[in-house]
């Protein structure tokens, strides 16, 4: 008896090892500072993301295309010198998704990306992959009937418009079928309108402003906005 209560002490452990609020997949050692910065650097490759868009979305339902319309949020959130990126679909109600967060395993050097699906008590789902060619592409594995998801998402026109596709692939053999697209401009955009300013936090188009000691900076969301203000000596330091 007490070895079986051992065993299953022992895989309960392992099992609550492989999980991880930072997305490290070493939570029994520390991230280090070295970890942190390769993790932000990796994040900020899809820094473009970052912004408010006005996207429609649409998808095939017999022979018509049916077509939504709804807002996606990305912006950088900031804890214990952890980075990472949130997302958010029609303010939580979007049509597939509500919400999710982005991060990047520097052990596995894989992003991942949990999005909470929409419907009442949906558990997140995490979907693992690379950024390659200017894309995010990312699979989730259903465990129960074996069928893979698939999330690519980019922008386009130098940053001015996101673009969102979900494919699904039966059994997880063969080719992928088309789900739903999301494309869209960002919010606000004028065409023709000056480059905006970098973000001082995390680099990237910014439109918001922020001053420390008498000086105006720009940074590119709310969570950029709020690391700035805990911290701004260390972002303006040598400019």
């Amino acid at each position: 008896m007490f070895q079986r209560t051992t065993a299953l002490t022992a895989l309960a452990a392992a099992i609550l090892g492989l999980t991880t609020l930072s997305g490290f997949a070493q939570p029994d050692k520390k991230p280090t500072p070295a970890d942190l910065k390769a993790s932000k650097e990796a994040l900020q490759k899809v820094q473009d993301f970052v912004g408010l868009w006005n996207v429609e979305g649409t998808q095939k339902v017999g022979a018509k295309t049916e077509a939504w319309k709804e807002k996606v949020s990305w912006g950088w959130k900031f804890k214990d010198g952890d980075a990472w990126i949130t997302v958010s679909f029609a303010e939580g109600k979007g049509k597939y998704f509500t919400v999710g967060e982005l991060k990047y395993d520097v052990v596995k050097k894989k992003y991942l990306l949990s999005l909470t699906p929409s419907g009442k008590g949906e558990m997140a789902q995490t979907f693992e992959g690379d950024y390659a060619k200017g894309a995010l592409k990312v699979d989730r594995k259903d465990p129960k009937t074996g069928d893979v998801y698939r999330l690519t998402l980019n922008t386009l026109a130098e940053g001015d418009k996101f673009a969102l596709k979900y494919e699904k692939q039966d059994g997880g053999k063969g080719l992928f079928a088309a789900v739903h697209a999301m494309n869209g401009p960002k919010d606000g955009l004028v065409a023709g309108a000056p480059k905006k300013p970098e973000c001082i936090v995390s680099g990237g188009s910014a439109n918001i402003q922020v001053s420390y000691n008498g000086k105006t900076y720009y940074v590119c969301c709310s969570g950029c906005r709020d690391e700035f203000n805990a911290e701004p000596a260390k972002y303006t330091k040598g400019k």
